[in-house]
C-alpha cells in the first residue's frame, strides 16, 4: 500500500500522527452548559462600541445593568421576552470579556478587542437565555472578567448589581 517515492520514515510519521489525533481527540470531553469553559452557539449576545479614541490600556471606569424595557425588577408575563442590557464607560484599548449568568448558570461569554470608544453596550434577549415558560424568580449578572479591576482601594468601577425577573403564574 506504499507509494512510490513515501520513504518508510514519511509513514511512520503520518502513522504516528494519526494515532495521536485519534488517541487526543477521544480524550476531550464535552463541555455542559453552566460549566465555566461552556459558550452556546451561535453567540447570543449584541455588542456595540460607540465613541472616539482614548489611549492607554483598557479600563472600566463605570458600569451598569438593567432591563431593556427600564429598571432592575421586573414582573413579566409567561412568554413575554426579557432583555438585559449591560453598558460600561470605558477609555483605552484592549480586550473585553465577560459573561451572562441566570441563576448562576453561564449563559453567553462576550470577548471583544476595544480598539476605539468610551462606551460599550452588551444586550442579550435571547428566549434561551432568560426563559419565561415556567413561573419563578430569576437572577441576571454579568461578570467582568477582562479587564480585571485593580485591587481594592484604587480606581475601578463599583460591583455591577444583579437583576431579578419573575415569571408569573398564567393562573393566578
Amino acid at each position: 500500500m506504499r507509494k512510490e517515492g513515501a520513504t518508510p520514515m514519511a509513514w511512520t510519521r503520518w502513522a504516528v500522527a494519526a494515532a495521536l489525533a485519534v488517541a487526543l481527540g477521544g480524550c476531550a470531553g464535552k463541555v455542559a452548559p453552566g460549566a465555566s469553559d461552556y459558550r452556546p452557539l451561535p453567540f447570543l449576545s449584541k455588542v456595540t462600541v460607540t465613541g472616539s479614541d482614548v489611549p492607554g490600556p483598557l479600563r472600566v471606569r463605570d458600569s451598569a445593568l438593567f432591563f431593556a424595557a427600564g429598571g432592575t425588577d421586573r414582573a413579566v408575563e409567561t412568554g413575554e421576552p426579557v432583555e438585559a442590557v449591560f453598558r460600561a464607560w470605558v477609555n483605552g484599548h484592549g480586550k473585553f470579556a465577560g459573561h451572562w449568568e441566570r441563576d448562576g448558570e453561564v449563559v453567553d461569554r462576550v470577548t471583544v478587542f476595544i480598539t476605539y470608544g468610551e462606551q460599550l453596550e452588551v444586550r442579550l434577549g435571547d428566549p434561551g437565555a432568560f426563559p419565561t415558560d415556567q413561573p419563578g424568580r430569576h437572577t441576571v449578572r454579568f461578570v467582568v472578567e477582562a479587564p480585571v479591576p485593580k485591587e481594592s482601594g484604587s480606581e475601578g468601577p463599583a460591583p455591577v448589581p444583579e437583576l431579578t425577573y419573575e415569571v408569573r403564574s398564567p393562573y393566578r
